[in-house]
């Protein structure tokens, strides 16, 4: 049984997709090289090309096309004979829905659009053709699959451009309709219409393909450990049939390893960058250690990838070294990355159901497009996300099937952003937590929609907020910002005292049934048209209203914020960090841990306790090397503090980048911990 993949924590690969000769020879394609370059790269784990991007296999294929620079060789053997030598994890790369040749042999496994011609990848730079596996592709790629775990074992397989697109063959025509009892949509505007029916059948269809790969596969290595790639932003159907979870970042690294973290929890996931290097261009050796660091950090296992095959099949050493560099520094606290939980003071809740509603816009056709798409919902997820982190509070992600009212009390605020479903399991949760002393945080049309996408006619959530839902606000929607909010000396809005700060281009009419309003609505001076403007940017404010903007209701012995905009998706508006900094203040009376600074921006920190160890581990992190082309200097690291009630704290000591004991001190009721001055990674180690 391979356990390497839980421990292999540098991951990279020889990101090679070819076409065939002349352009691509592979006529020097050397396995002494490319053990030389595992050993200057410093790696535990390899991904490995069965099958790339252009239909093109590297071992001695009895189904698909093997590239001709191998000629009579089987690359994957020799390689697989390197992996084993160095005891690096062999993770076999198979991909699956870009395939050049496979649509070109056989015409009809490519994926359609609705007049028949072909789709095809959209990128400015590759135009990669697509087949579809509910055609006689399926069996192809399962035969491939197939002959690669018989006759080389992976430790792993690595399933890329997985998912489904839509597709509109004659086999996908008509499971649509036998699954959802009508006609599968073509015009856009259908498609929006059943944006939720369209999206679950094609996470269907890629759960059940799932399942048919995994059934080949553990046929012949039974402990196979299947992923495939952008995994933690699928849906948790797809998600829990994963032995781990691969990801690339797809909102910086700090914060896509967070969430990826977060939606695998035990599922060991890893976060492959691949924006990182820029092969014969390369860029500051900090800016792989940063990297490196950042997804370390965050829970995540570290990966890279890059272009780093000449066509000859020779390899760019350069990159070895710049990635190396980076690994050297990552094995140096590797013994600090297991056997750790995230600690969090703060829940943002998330939900695959409110992913699916109240997305007005056409669903991408491809499956990458479609999964990186997103939704309005995850929008809002992110933003929660930086407001947290720009806070200096810990937190993590919450996805909604693991909520219940036990796990809710381990933490002292929960976040809803735009969660849009508010199920009766979910309502039951959240009203026992605020009961008990928690302090909730929504906005926008939160809980204002049935599990089907019906608009409600009023908040899920209404008796807990003290709200009633009213209408949108639309007529200044032109505009960036539709409206204002009027000055308020209350104690959460002392950021926004003085000015009348922007809201969206929508927003909400609502009523106050008992909550306490905080601030109103004030209308810009005009609408923005054709004919009316102010001057060159949005209309400013005029017009006072008696709508309520942002509201506060007391329910037991907690508390609900609710902004009548989309705040948490707005997170260009800077004054939001304020509003949100004197929520924290109020709610989080006894935090667990804190970063104390006034670089919140600059500097990130992680929190992670370690029971087995009697230790808390906390990593911060300065972004400042991203920001200015790996320029890394020294800044002021902060204070840490740390509840005295949750942790008896015996010692605290600096353990990389260099070993040193830390002060610790003792002030009203919290244990302070000043940190060193810190350029890209600092790990710190409290004892207890």
């Amino acid at each position: 049984m391979s356990n390497l993949y839980k421990t292999a924590y540098r991951g990279y690969l020889v990101d090679h997709h070819s076409p065939d000769t002349p352009i691509i020879t592979l006529d020097k394609l050397d396995p002494r090289e490319y053990e030389a370059f595992f050993k200057e790269a410093n790696i535990t784990s390899l991904m490995v090309y069965t099958k790339d991007h252009w239909g093109a296999s590297y071992y001695n294929t009895k189904v698909g096309k093997k590239h001709p620079g191998l000629g009579d060789r089987d690359w994957i053997a020799e390689l697989r004979e390197v992996l084993t030598r160095n005891n690096i994890e062999f993770n076999a790369y198979y991909c699956l829905e870009y395939d050049t040749y496979a649509p070109v042999a056989h015409p009809e496994w490519a994926i359609v659009k609705p007049d028949g011609t072909p789709l095809i990848c959209a990128s400015p730079i590759a135009h990669w053709k697509m087949p579809c596996y509910e055609t006689g592709y399926r069996q192809y790629v399962l035969d491939q699959l197939d002959e690669i775990a018989e006759h080389y074992h992976p430790d792993s397989l690595f399933l890329d451009i997985f998912g489904k697109s839509l597709c509109y063959c004659p086999s996908c025509r008509a499971k649509f309709e036998k699954e959802c009892g009508y006609p599968l949509p073509e015009k856009d505007e259908e498609i929006v219409a059943h944006y939720q029916d369209i999206n679950n059948f094609l996470d269907r269809s890629a759960s059940s393909m799932l399942d048919d790969i995994r059934a080949v596969m553990q046929k012949h290595v039974p402990d196979i450990k299947i992923t495939v790639n952008f995994a933690a932003l699928y849906c948790k159907d797809i998600r829990d049939k994963l032995d781990y979870q691969f990801t690339e970042p797809f909102a910086g690294n700090w914060l896509s390893a967070a969430y990826a973290r977060d939606t695998a929890v035990g599922q060991y996931p890893q976060l492959g960058p691949g924006d990182v290097s820029e092969v014969y261009n390369y860029r500051n050796k900090n800016i792989y250690k940063l990297a490196a660091a950042q997804i370390a950090a965050q829970g995540c296992r570290v990966f890279m990838y890059s272009g780093s095959q000449h066509p000859d099949g020779t390899l760019e050493h350069e990159e070895a070294q710049h990635v190396g560099a980076a690994y050297q520094e990552v094995e140096k606290f590797e013994k600090y990355l297991s056997d750790r939980e995230v600690i969090a003071d703060i829940a943002i809740l998330q939900s695959d159901v409110s992913a699916s509603i109240n997305n007005h816009f056409v669903l991408v056709p491809n499956a990458i497009g479609r999964v990186k798409q997103g939704s309005v919902h995850r929008t809002a997820v992110m933003g929660a996300m930086k407001l947290c982190d720009a806070s200096g509070m810990t937190w993590k992600i919450v996805p909604e099937q693991d909520v219940s009212a036990d796990m809710l009390k381990k933490f002292r605020m929960v976040i809803l952003p735009n969660v849009f479903h508010v199920s009766e399991e979910l309502h039951a949760a959240l009203k026992g937590f605020v009961e008990g002393g928690g302090y909730l945080m929504l906005s926008g049309l939160t809980g204002m929609f049935e599990k089907d996408g019906k608009m409600r006619s009023n908040f899920a959530l209404a008796d807990l907020m003290g709200v009633g839902y009213i209408g949108e606000i639309t007529r200044y929607k032109a505009a960036k910002w539709g409206g204002y909010l009027e000055p308020s000396e209350h104690p959460l809005l002392k950021s926004i005292s003085k000015t009348y700060a922007p809201v969206g281009s929508v927003y909400y009419q609502v009523r106050t049934t008992g909550a306490e309003v905080l601030t109103r609505f004030v209308y810009p001076a005009t609408e923005l048209t054709a004919n009316t403007w102010v001057n060159w940017w949005c209309p400013p404010p005029k017009t006072p209203t008696n709508d309520p903007a942002v509201l506060l209701n007391s329910c037991g012995k907690g508390q609900v914020f609710y902004a009548a905009f989309d705040m948490m998706a707005e997170t260009e508006l800077n004054y939001l960090d304020g509003i949100f900094g004197e929520i924290t203040a109020t709610a989080l009376k006894e935090l667990s841990i804190a970063l104390e600074t006034g670089n919140h921006h600059a500097l990130g920190f992680v929190a992670y306790d370690r029971p087995a160890h009697q230790e808390v581990i906390v990593h911060e992190v300065s972004h400042i090397a991203e920001r200015f082309n790996g320029d890394a200097p020294a800044v002021d690291g902060g204070i840490l503090l740390l509840d005295q009630k949750k942790y008896a704290l015996k010692g605290a000591e600096l353990v990389y980048p260099e070993t040193k004991p830390l002060a610790l001190e003792s002030d009203g009721g919290f244990w302070k911990v000043k940190l060193p001055d810190i350029e890209i990674h600092q790990v710190i180690r409290l004892t207890y």
